[in-house]
């Protein structure tokens, strides 16, 4: 399975692995499959870090992306074609630009996404697949 982390999915794992479910480390771990860490989250840690938002506890800023490699998950790079998507997916429940921006990469890519976010449910009738 190809999996899309949400933002708070990939600094849970990082930092708090005691906040991710039973499922999701067995997903997260399983060696089957596919986990994807996408250059829109990079970019949300790296804005609300520089705001003062988001503090990391035992990774730095500097060093996340090793991080992230040493995991095993794949980095996934924001393509032209996805950006400029982005209009096509109405706001529905959730106004988050971030993470409206990841459910468009998810649906466009067919991957299934990783989410504690209650509002992404409406999303399941545009097509994403929802963990």
């Amino acid at each position: 399975m190809k999996v899309l982390i949400d933002t708070h999915i990939l600094l849970w794992a990082l930092i708090s692995p005691q906040k991710l479910t039973v499922s999701q480390k067995k997903i997260l771990e399983d060696g089957k499959n596919e986990i994807y860490v996408s250059a829109i989250s990079l970019w949300e840690i790296s804005l609300k870090h520089s705001l003062g938002k988001l503090e990391l506890e035992n990774v730095t800023i500097k060093n996340i992306l090793k991080a992230i490699t040493d995991t095993g998950f794949e980095l996934l790079d924001l393509r032209s074609v996805e950006a400029i998507s982005f209009h096509e997916l109405p706001k529905l429940h959730n106004k988050d630009p971030f993470d409206r921006m990841l459910i468009c990469q998810a649906i466009y890519n067919d991957f299934t996404f990783m989410s504690q976010d209650s509002k992404l449910e409406d999303y399941k009738k545009l097509g994403l697949i929802l963990i």
